[in-house]
């Protein structure tokens, strides 16, 4: 598993075997973004795929564990910056600026994630130091 700072979060590896997610963004209270799932839920395919990791840790910096879904940066903002898998292309979807749109892309990635932190071999502790909502608490 790659360890590093990626698009709202790190992963730093400790011996042995043990990753530690740590939710980067304290000052949107831990919200994640659609690019922050996308490489999460590469960062837990990762993680399954690495032989030595026995076991996954989550944990926020900051006053809360994870807001949720952040839905107050624009999505022009949240694209700007490189992570461990591409930008969807701006235009894809038209639908990404109203608000079903929105829905549709946060349900998409939160499902995803959830989906591949609950598919895990590996054992995963979520160090919750504050507030965990919606998809923080999934």
């Amino acid at each position: 598993m790659i360890s590093g700072t990626f698009r709202g979060f790190t992963i730093s590896l400790e011996n042995p075997g043990i990753a530690i997610v740590t939710f980067n963004q304290p000052d949107r209270m831990n919200g994640m973004t659609m690019p922050m799932k996308r490489d999460l839920i590469e960062a837990m395919a990762q993680a399954q795929m690495d032989e030595a990791l026995r076991v996954v840790v989550f944990t926020g910096n900051g006053r809360a564990f994870c807001a949720g879904d952040d839905i107050a940066t624009p999505m022009a903002q949240q694209e700007q910056d490189a992570g461990l898998v591409p930008n969807i292309p701006t235009g894809f979807s038209r639908a990404k600026d109203h608000a079903l749109g929105t829905y549709n892309g946060l349900r998409t990635f939160s499902q995803a994630l959830n989906l591949a932190v609950r598919n895990l071999d590996k054992m995963t502790i979520a160090a919750i130091n504050d507030a965990a909502i919606q998809s923080g608490l999934s």
